[in-house]
């Protein structure tokens, strides 16, 4: 049977021993964690950059047909102004690159660029209706086109940008930020400490 001195010496031990390997688990999950928010971040700035990129190329679309229906250029010019937009660089990756961020990394965002792809298929639409005006009059000046295509460009435009508000959500998420809470209190709901959390 062990002595008194004995039992505290092991249980001393046991402790400093234990201690460490708390101590390294909860090292090695803040690292993992660290990396993982960084990694995230990086997702979320790149489908960011890639959405507005997409809007600004759409942009592009909404002048050269707004410059038709206006009378200051034919259909071929509005075309030749389509092919330059369309053979710059794309350097975030366009629709492709934000539809497979969005189904890895940002799941909750798939509503949002669903819209996206809807009011798109609006303005695909729209826009035959103008080639088609436009063959059988030799112009594309009807008012009723032109409010519905200036109506459809709009409805891109909301979408994206409510694109862009799900990817700052997730991208807050995956930093540890809560909405609406202070930086102290989101420091606090992070720790066992339920009295000091907000009721």
């Amino acid at each position: 049977m062990m002595d008194q001195t004995t039992v505290t010496l092991i249980v001393g031990l046991v402790t400093v021993a234990m201690s460490g390997v708390v101590s390294s688990i909860v090292t090695f999950r803040l690292g993992k964690s660290k990396e993982q928010q960084a990694f995230m971040r990086a997702k979320a700035e790149q489908l960011y950059l890639a959405t507005d990129e997409y809007g600004k190329a759409f942009s592009g679309l909404f002048i050269g047909h707004l410059q038709l229906m206006n009378g200051r250029i034919d259909y071929n010019q509005m075309l030749d102004m389509q092919i330059a937009d369309g053979q710059k660089d794309r350097k975030y990756g366009g629709a492709e690159t934000m539809t497979m961020l969005v189904e890895i990394y940002f799941p909750n965002a798939r509503a949002a660029l669903a819209q996206v792809w809807k009011t798109r298929d609006t303005i695909s639409t729209v826009t035959a209706q103008i080639k088609r005006y436009y063959q059988e009059a030799g112009d594309a000046s009807d008012p009723e086109l032109k409010a519905r295509f200036v109506t459809a460009v709009g409805a891109v435009d909301q979408a994206i940008k409510a694109l862009q508000i799900e990817i700052i959500r997730a991208a807050r998420h995956h930093a540890g930020e809560r909405e609406g809470l202070p930086f102290w209190r989101r420091i606090i709901s992070k720790l066992h400490y339920p009295i000091l959390r907000k009721k």
